[in-house]
């Protein structure tokens, strides 16, 4: 190229010279001669210019194309959050959570406590029924199910005819899973006279000591509800994303509230094997749907189910399963998930149990027309943990849980691992009610950087706290004296706040969460 130019050089400049008369002739054709050699040689040169300009600009379209994919869908160009995956198992878990409590609420309120009497107070007149009837409430709510067994007895031996003495009686014996002196004490209760409210307490558990004497147990439940979210497309906090390390203002997919419906539905099968030591065989199926109002593009609909059993053993319960999900999104399959798990409980005492957990998930997700490289998050994820659970008082409990997550991906900025910390309680208030609380941290370090977006590999922090007040209908509408169906439909309020700390600004963002649900269970 460097002798190319010289030449055209050379050629032009003794063109340009002034030759002498005498050859003036023979140098015009010599210097047409060069003129049309030199033409030659340069087309090569302007042919190859032109190229590379052409590749230049080619380049700078695809960068400036690029550009306005990431800017201004920002959400559809990345993919949809990691929350968005979670969110139909983190429902299906606070609502299963939810009803465990109501259960447990609703078990307690025969047992609640009026005034609060000691054993001093029996001393001074032990002959007062009432007292002693009080003092069996109390020591109930003290956890000391056996020594309120004892005082009931005690009164039932002065005056055996009394109904609400012998209903609580055989509510302790429920507690304590004396099935069989249970039923026997409910059926003699129900021969005595009582208001029909009562009778119809009794009626519930006798039908609840039948259904736990089946050998193939089937429940069921479905939830309604709505919800609002504050910043439901996770759009980032600052407004803005980088571009290979550039902050550019978002065009579209800044914060967007949005209103939502939510429906969930499930089964559960128990099926006894016929041990004295208690071992079943599990199964379980789980429906989840969200329809968004504005945000269509993140409608969620889910399909989960689970196989597995309980092995009972001196030391150790535990729970073995596979498991499968999957996840529709917008009407676009996303991903579907298949694997295994298991968790494993031992009870140290009357106040303290151990958790153990482990759960493996190989993910197959799929392109979406917004986001093409989303399948590139296949992969596999690991996740487990230890938990303590303490029964502070028998109104009480506090679990505290840490573990780590491990996730697999085709694409190193897609492939995660970090530690967890969750920490939650469960408050039974009486008539029913509870309250759940739930705090919960994870710390993700990803495996590589985003090359259009940062040279920085990721790294996010997330802080989840939820609170949960949980009545029953009944509560909520005495005046009108609903049928048991209506009044034992759980209806929970919660208010969830997400905050996602991370290094990258895409992936910063926070959320409100306020939502309303209607649950109700059922026994087949």
């Amino acid at each position: 190229m460097r002798g190319r130019r010289y030449r055209l050089w050379h050629h032009a400049a003794r063109a340009t010279a002034a030759p002498p008369r005498r050859h003036a002739h023979a140098q015009a054709a010599k210097t047409e001669e060069a003129e049309k050699a030199g033409d030659a040689e340069t087309g090569d040169t302007v042919e190859t210019e032109w190229e590379r300009r052409s590749m230049r600009a080619g380049v700078r379209v695809v960068l400036a194309a690029t550009l306005l994919a990431v800017v201004a869908l920002p959400a559809s160009a990345q993919g949809p959050s990691v929350q968005e995956q979670q969110r139909p198992t983190q429902s299906i878990r606070e609502t299963e959570r939810a009803q465990r409590a109501g259960t447990a609420a609703d078990r307690l309120r025969p047992l609640e406590a009026g005034e609060k009497v000691t054993y001093a107070d029996i001393l001074k007149d032990p002959d007062n029924i009432e007292l002693n009837y009080l003092y069996a409430q109390s020591q109930v709510a003290a956890g000391e199910l056996r020594g309120a067994a004892a005082t009931l007895e005690r009164i039932l031996l002065i005056s055996p005819d009394l109904a609400r003495v012998r209903l609580l009686y055989a509510v302790v014996l429920f507690r304590l899973d004396n099935l069989n002196e249970a039923e026997r004490e409910f059926q003699t209760v129900s021969k005595l006279p009582m208001p029909e409210s009562l009778r119809e307490e009794v009626d519930h558990y006798l039908d609840e000591i039948a259904s736990r004497r089946k050998v193939t147990r089937v429940t069921g439940n479905v939830g309604l509800g709505m919800q609002w979210d504050s910043n439901r497309n996770a759009g980032p906090d600052t407004g803005q994303v980088l571009f290979l390390d550039t902050p550019f203002d978002l065009v579209t997919g800044k914060k967007q509230s949005d209103f939502s419906g939510l429906m969930l539905a499930g089964a559960r099968v128990q099926h006894d094997l016929g041990y004295d030591a208690g071992h079943m065989l599990i199964g379980a199926a789980q429906l989840f749907g969200q329809k968004q109002v504005d945000v269509t593009s993140l409608d969620l609909g889910a399909f989960s189910g689970e196989a597995g059993g309980l092995i009972r053993t001196p030391e150790l319960d535990l729970q073995p399963t596979f498991h499968g999900t999957y996840l529709n999104l917008a009407g676009e399959s996303y991903v579907t998930t298949v694997g295994f798990g298991t968790r494993g409980s031992r009870r140290l005492s009357q106040e303290f149990e151990i958790v153990g957990r482990v759960r493996y998930d190989y993910e197959f997700f799929e392109s979406l027309d917004t986001s093409p490289i989303t399948d590139q998050r296949t992969g596999g994820r690991w996740e487990g943990g230890l938990g303590l659970a303490w029964n502070i008082l028998p109104t009480l409990r506090l679990d505290v849980g840490i573990g780590g997550v491990d996730k697999e991906a085709l694409q190193g900025y897609y492939a995660y691992v970090g530690p967890q910390v969750a920490v939650g309680t469960t408050w039974l208030l009486g008539r029913g009610q509870f309250l759940l609380s739930t705090f919960f941290f994870e710390y993700d370090g990803y495996d590589g950087p985003e090359p259009f977006v940062s040279t920085m590999t990721r790294r996010d922090e997330w802080y989840r706290g939820r609170v949960s007040y949980g009545v029953p209908l009944g509560v909520l509408l005495p005046f009108l004296s609903p049928p048991r169906e209506v009044r034992d439909t759980l209806m929970t309020a919660n208010v969830e706040y997400l905050n996602v700390q991370s290094n990258i600004i895409n992936y910063a963002f926070d959320d409100w969460r306020l939502s309303i649900l209607f649950t109700k269970n059922f026994d087949f």
